[in-house]
Parts: C-alpha cells; structure tokens; sequence
C-alpha cells in the first residue's frame, strides 16, 4: 500500500506501523531547526524522518524492527532523502554515547497494552501506556544538546500531567504544541525544551 502525506510518498509494509492521524499530527508540527541535527526514534516507515530531513542537516533514523528499517530507507532513497542515516537498535542502545541531537523526534507505542511480540512494538506501550515512553525519557536526556528539544506524540490515555511533572523534573520546560480529538482519546504533540537546569 502506498500513503501520500503532503508531497512525500510512503509505501507501507505489513509488519510496520503505518502512518495515521498521529504520525500526520507530528509531521505536521515538527520544529527543525535550518542545520539541526535530529534523532528519529521509532521510524516505521521513515515519514519524520523525512519531513526532518528538508531543513535538517543530518537526520538519524532508528528504529528495533529491521523491516522498518528497509522500509524506512526505500521511502528515503524515493524521496531523494539523501542526509538520512539509518540504525537498527532498541532505543539508545547502538547510538554511541557521545552523540547528541538538537531535536529528537518519537511517535511511541502509547496504547496501553502489554502485548510483547514484534509487531505490538510498535504501538502497544504496557501499563497506562507509558512503560516505553518512560524508558525512553530517561535515556533521551543525555543524547541531547544543550537548549536541544524533544517532540513526541503522546495520548490522554498517557496521564499527560504527570508525564510533564516527571519532565520538569529532568529541567525541561514543556508545552502542548498541536492536539486532536480521536473517538476515543486526545492525542496530542508534547515539545520539550531542555533548559540546562535539574531540580
């Protein structure tokens, strides 16, 4: 199946995410800078990477399914995406210490769900939704620079206000930047900008 979003063209594969409303929510409001470096966690199909990729200078996109991966790179080499570096790892895990991001990118597994298998990786994301979005904060610090951002889509399944507690916490300053009613939910584009200071 081919999804068309703005000008990009993605082809899907069966066995990764496939872009819906969350993915265009957070197309639709990213903030790259012109020269930003930029993490792309969980790139599925590639499309924020892509979308990061017009005024990024490089873009890393990583992501646990290796499917997602070649799936992610097709779409990029279709796009004339050429500033896209591609990685298989579970989360931080194969990006080196020393690297860090103006802006990281992630649509997490936020359904709460405690479904374990490849497939659910992608959007099932345990108790309250939260399991991988937690694990994913607490390594994500480190590999940003200093002033950098974080930009992930969450859902008002999530508990979004003890979700901004917690980052507060880690010195970010956050704000809900886009938001859309679903039937059964709120998803919304949570930006966090890191401001050098722990409490």
């Amino acid at each position: 199946m081919t999804v068309y979003y703005k000008n990009i063209i993605l082809k899907t594969h069966p066995e990764v995410y496939e872009p819906k409303e969350d993915s265009f929510l957070l197309a639709d409001s990213l903030e790259v800078g012109k020269g930003d470096s930029v993490l792309d966690m969980g790139t599925g199909t590639g499309i924020q990477a892509i979308m990061a990729s017009r005024d990024a200078s490089v873009v890393l996109a990583v992501d646990i399914n290796p499917k997602a991966i070649e799936s992610a790179r097709e779409n990029a080499e279709t796009n004339k995406a050429g500033n896209i570096r591609f990685l298989e790892s579970d989360f931080f895990e194969n990006i080196k210490s020393t690297e860090k991001f103006d802006l990281i990118i992630f649509n997490p597994p936020y359904v709460p769900s405690d479904e374990k298998d490849l497939a659910a990786k992608a959007w099932a994301g345990g108790v309250n939704g939260r399991e991988v979005i937690d694990r994913f904060i607490e390594k994500a610090t480190s590999h940003l620079k200093k002033g950098g951002r974080i930009q992930m889509l969450v859902s008002s399944l999530n508990d979004l206000g003890e979700l901004q507690r917690g980052l507060n916490c880690l010195g970010f300053v956050t704000e809900v930047t886009a938001s859309k009613k679903l039937w059964f939910e709120e998803i919304c584009v949570l930006t966090a900008r890191k401001t050098g200071k722990n409490h």
